[in-house]
């Protein structure tokens, strides 16, 4: 069957019609979600990530289930419940989501297979309904100077056909343009819903392959409905046989000419020259948590940030590391030749103490980078002699433990102030209190806004600005910027385990707008980053939180907390949806135009940063995402 004449079923709902806007030229994809997220609400969550047999013919080509996908936001028009069926439970996850995703494992190794005749299982012999039409509604998104968007819709009407599997896998490999063998194609699928109707099951998935268009790498990105016929026995090696496939929506992004954005890893080169490197940083946790006395309080799931800024005033950005309890933080000197040096000792910053968060900023207003430093015992905060030599000047022991301190003018007196956010409430004594209630916490720690008084003396003017209010959630990540543009700078904060905070500026006062403004965003909120990428005046907002497979499978089935009421059952999915691209309107209000198939793709997100990473004028977006990994393929 040709390539325009197979059409695939449709989303019942359709999708969002603000795609467009959320599609930037060049889009791509530090602490993090918490550690009781590991268990993600659920205690039947399976690994959700890890790479698949690569097919022999094609030794470099990737084939995984380890790519994840959101669930639709509301902005989407994509309801839930046009994927539940009679019968769901959170049963039918547990016994049909490994089936069903070795079945697509099958389908992704057969796609990228060089032969002809797609090799599948009997599972997979038999037809597959689909639907047929004249031809495809393709529309260009964005054209740009290395890059082309576009978007592939589903028609309202067509009839229904039969197909060979044979035949739709030939389909996706030239709609995928995966038809040229290439070491780098790959195809990843992942599976982020599962429910019973009857004698079939309803699955949803994500879809997404590295392929060639004229010798130049084209990336697709879909969402897969299909049907499964239960097998009728009861047999071990029975499986449910797909009876129906669809693809509402295909998204390519093709390069349009040989410039691209690319990237070398030169950590060693840069730092290898030094013993920190080689006797610290390139050790692993597993050795250091079996080599560190526990009363020093070491953290090893990664809450330690960094902190950039010219230490010594020669022109040149240099590196503070933050270490674990036991093990010395690290002052890297940035060399002429780019090389960095390790002057720690030197400059007096290698403290022992557990610390997460530190910043290089000009405190004093004397022109060089003073150091501040969010330790598990005290607030450190400590001058520049101009040459990179630091003092102790202030120690606020009373804060308790900090995480991401953050600096800015906020009263617009000239000087620097600081916010400090606390994440747990008991972190004097290392303590992780249990989040209560899950989806809205209300016992994290109590964030400190501490106002510049000069002569680096701080002071705590939390409650005078207007920042206690609420001020009892799990803040990990805060972004200072002026989104109304009335010259002051306001404040978002992105809380785990509940909502996310807005607090608009009015001078020396806060005023909170998260619900009004519509920038609440429920989840598990990580990191926030400001940036006008539609270009249209007004700064808009990208929030990094967490997606979960396990979470999505779970979460919609009718036995997971059955008397939850409905709102908690939509905040828990919000929850695991993922990432969310707020629009400022620029009448104080923000549209949520996520869409699950670009900017909401982003995994475990610690953190993400808007930035213009190939000068085309256009930001582009940079997600950090993943978790702590074991030896263990069994592990989390």
């Amino acid at each position: 069957m040709p390539m325009d004449s197979i059409r695939f079923s449709l989303f019942p709902d359709g999708w969002p019609q603000g795609l467009a806007s959320a599609w930037n030229e060049g889009m791509t994809r530090i602490v993090g979600g918490g550690l009781l997220s590991l268990c993600l609400l659920l205690a039947g969550c399976s690994q959700e990530t890890g790479p698949i047999e690569k097919v022999d013919k094609l030794k470099k080509s990737a084939v995984s289930e380890g790519v994840v996908e959101a669930v639709p936001s509301a902005a989407s028009n994509v309801s839930n419940k046009a994927i539940v069926g009679e019968g769901d439970s959170k049963e039918t996850v547990s016994q049909w989501s490994a089936v069903i995703k070795s079945q697509w494992k099958e389908i992704a190794t057969a796609l990228l297979n060089d032969d002809e005749e797609a090799t599948l299982p009997d599972s997979l012999q038999l037809p597959v309904q689909m639907f047929d039409s004249e031809t495809l509604q393709s529309k260009e998104l964005h054209r740009g100077r290395s890059v082309r968007v576009t978007e592939v819709r589903i028609p309202e009407t067509g009839k229904t056909v039969q197909a060979r599997p044979q035949a739709f896998v030939a389909d996706l490999r030239e709609r995928l343009s995966i038809v040229e063998v290439d070491a780098q194609n790959s195809v990843h699928l992942k599976l982020f819903s599962i429910n019973r109707d009857g004698e079939t099951l309803k699955t949803r998935q994500r879809l997404t392959a590295q392929g060639l268009i004229g010798k130049k790498p084209a990336h697709s990105s879909a969402v897969v409905d299909a049907i499964w016929q239960l097998p009728s026995s009861a047999a071990e090696s029975a499986v449910p046989r797909l009876i129906e496939w669809s693809m509402p929506l295909l998204m390519r992004n093709e390069l349009s000419s040989d410039e691209k954005v690319s990237f070398d890893d030169i950590t060693g080169s840069v730092l290898g020259g030094n013993a920190s490197w080689n006797e610290q940083l390139q050790i692993g946790m597993n050795t250091w948590r079996r080599q560190i006395e526990r009363s020093l309080n070491p953290d090893f799931l990664g809450y330690h940030g960094l902190a950039v800024g010219d230490v010594n005033g020669d022109g040149l950005e240099d590196l503070y590391v933050c270490q674990p309890g036991g093990l010395p933080n690290l002052l890297f000197r940035q060399e002429q030749d780019g090389t960095l040096v390790d002057i720690s000792a030197d400059a007096r910053v290698d403290w022992l103490d557990n610390t997460t968060g530190s910043l290089l900023v000009d405190l004093d207003n004397d022109g060089d980078a003073d150091l501040a430093l969010a330790t598990r015992t005290a607030f450190l905060v400590m001058e520049n002699d101009g040459k990179g030599k630091f003092s102790l000047v202030e120690r606020l022991t009373n804060l308790g433990m900090g995480y991401s301190p953050s600096a800015a003018d906020y009263d617009l007196d000239g000087d620097l102030d600081l916010l400090v956010l606390r994440y747990a409430a008991d972190g004097k004594v290392g303590d992780f209190p249990t989040p209560h209630p899950f989806h809205s916490a209300r016992n994290g720690g109590a964030n400190v806004l501490l106002q510049n008084q000069g002569g680096l003396s701080f002071l705590d003017v939390t409650d005078e600005t207007g920042l206690g209010v609420e001020n009892y959630r799990f803040s990990f990540a805060a972004s200072w910027e002026d989104y109304d543009n009335d010259g002051d700078v306001d404040l978002y904060i992105a809380n785990d385990f509940g909502p996310n905070q807005l607090f608009r500026s009015e001078g020396e006062y806060f005023v909170d707008e998260s619900s009004e403004s519509g920038s609440q965003d429920w989840g598990f909120g990580m990191s926030a980053t400001w940036a006008d990428y539609d270009r249209d005046g007004f700064m808009d907002l990208y929030v990094s939180s967490m997606f979960s497979g396990a979470g999505n499978q779970v979460v919609a089935q009718s036995d997971f907390n059955a008397n939850m009421p409905e709102e908690t059952r939509t905040r828990y999915l919000k929850m695991v949806r993922g990432n969310t691209l707020l629009k400022n309107s620029g009448q104080g209000q923000f549209e949520d135009l996520t869409s699950p198939m670009a900017e909401g793709f982003g995994g475990w997100a610690w953190g993400a940063k808007f930035a213009d990473f190939n000068n085309d004028g256009w930001e582009d977006l940079y997600v950090a995402n993943g978790y702590i990994s074991q030896p263990d393929t069994d592990d989390l």
